[in-house]
């Protein structure tokens, strides 16, 4: 399980959004061309994620979250393969029956189809690849950031 230290910026109804403060090693390293978090830095803009949760955090808390292990991988899998697979498999089924017209007809609703049963399958597992907010680390939880 990946964790990351994130503060909260803003409280909402049934959660917190919460930005990343740590900025690790930009600009103490030699790897800047081949560093990813090099170059998310230098977009410019933080990236903010919702997270709910039953607690009351105060903006500028400090907090542990708490990404699984493969989450994203997985995801990203289901989200973008199953319905590349869905119009590739529509297209060469629409190739074996008929034209090209058909191929490009039964290809797109394949697609839509992938869509539809990677939603499906995405609103099963949410909760297991949605990020959490781990509680009882002492040191770190509910602290104030200093600025």
């Amino acid at each position: 399980m990946n964790q990351e230290v994130v503060a909260v910026v803003e409280q909402g109804e049934g959660g917190v959004w919460v930005e990343a403060t740590q900025r690790s090693a930009c600009g103490s390293c030699n790897a800047r061309s081949g560093c990813g978090q090099h170059s998310l830095s230098k977009l410019g803009r933080p990236m903010r994620l919702w997270i709910p949760t039953d607690k009351h955090y105060q903006v500028g808390d400090q907090v542990i979250l708490s990404l699984p292990q493969g989450g994203l991988a997985l995801s990203a899998l289901l989200l973008y393969g199953l319905p590349l697979l869905g119009l590739i498999a529509g297209a060469i089924l629409g190739q074996r029956l008929g034209t090209d017209l058909l191929s490009a007809v039964v290809g797109i609703m394949g697609l839509g189809l992938g869509f539809l049963v990677a939603k499906k399958l995405s609103e099963q597992f949410t909760k297991q690849w949605h990020p959490q907010i781990i509680d009882g680390c002492a040191g770190v939880i509910s602290t104030k950031l200093v600025e």
